[in-house]
C-alpha cells in the first residue's frame, strides 16, 4: 500500500462496502443455519426501511434506503 491518503469519499464507500459484506455474510449464515427464517430476514429490512421513511427525505436517507434495498436483494434466494 502506498503512502497516499485515502480520499474521504473513497473511505466512506469502502466502509459501506465492508459493512455490506459483513451484514450479508452474517444474515446469510443465520438464515442457512435456520436461526432466522427468510421471512424474519425480510422483517429486519422492512423495519429498517420504515425507520428511514419517517420525516423529511434527504440524500442521506435516500442512500440509506437504497443500501437497505440492495442488502435485502443480496439475501433473497
Amino acid at each position: 500500500m502506498d503512502d497516499q491518503p485515502i480520499p474521504p469519499d473513497a473511505e466512506r464507500a469502502g466502509m459501506l462496502a465492508a459493512l455490506h459484506a459483513v451484514i450479508v455474510g452474517t444474515l446469510s449464515t443465520l438464515k442457512r443455519k435456520g436461526v432466522l427464517s427468510p421471512e424474519e430476514v425480510d422483517q429486519i429490512f422492512e423495519a429498517g426501511l420504515v425507520t428511514f421513511e419517517r420525516g423529511e427525505q434527504d440524500a442521506t436517507k435516500q442512500a440509506a434506503q437504497l443500501t437497505l434495498q440492495i442488502l435485502a436483494r443480496s439475501l433473497r434466494d
